[in-house]
């Protein structure tokens, strides 16, 4: 007979089979934080993007540029790592903005080695579907959103490649409306 900590722990184990988990991927500027908002906006548990949160937090800091500081995307995986841990066990259906591979992307794009624990922290994730955000008609740079668009675009094709090794297949959400985006990606969930 089960106890009540195992019978707990198959509970969670259960509902987390269920969860389906998408993320929402892209080069700086493509769109990805409106989307999501307008995602939540309709009713769907969200999870925000660690590395913006981070950069604010960090600014307000009286820090300049944090994505700089050597160890930015080992917070940005931690962070990352607590929020999709935390995420309810009842929710089925939760839009994450940016994956754990995406910090990956960051350091190929900087020409820096990955430490391991994200390498081993990407092997274990499993996601859904990735949506992945063309880049819309304009590019808007803002106090934590510092490259160029020729950055932004090679970030975007270093995750491409990432996600596509990993084994994923991409559903290019095209650069419309948001409301047509995310009714775009709710079709395709």
């Amino acid at each position: 007979m089960l106890v009540r900590k195992e019978r707990l722990l198959m509970c969670e184990f259960i509902y987390k089979i269920n969860m389906k988990k998408y993320i929402l991927t892209g080069g700086p500027s493509s769109g990805k934080t409106s989307l999501l908002e307008e995602l939540r906006k309709r009713g769907f548990y969200v999870v925000r993007e660690a590395a913006k949160d981070l950069i604010i937090q960090e600014q307000q800091r009286g820090v300049k540029e944090p994505r700089l500081k050597k160890d930015f995307q080992e917070k940005v995986l931690d962070i990352q790592l607590k929020r999709e841990e935390e995420i309810p066990l009842d929710k089925e259906v939760v839009f994450i903005d940016r994956g754990i591979p995406d910090g990956l992307a960051f350091y190929i794009h900087r020409k820096q080695k990955p430490p391991q624990r994200l390498l081993e922290s990407i092997a274990k994730c499993r996601y859904e579907k990735i949506f992945f955000l063309e880049h819309l008609n304009f590019y808007e740079e803002t106090d934590f959103r510092t490259e160029k668009e020729e950055e932004s675009r090679n970030i975007s094709n270093i995750l491409k490649k990432i996600y596509k090794d990993l084994g994923y297949e991409l559903i290019m959400v095209p650069p419309i409306h948001v409301k047509k985006r995310a009714d775009f990606v709710l079709k395709h969930i």
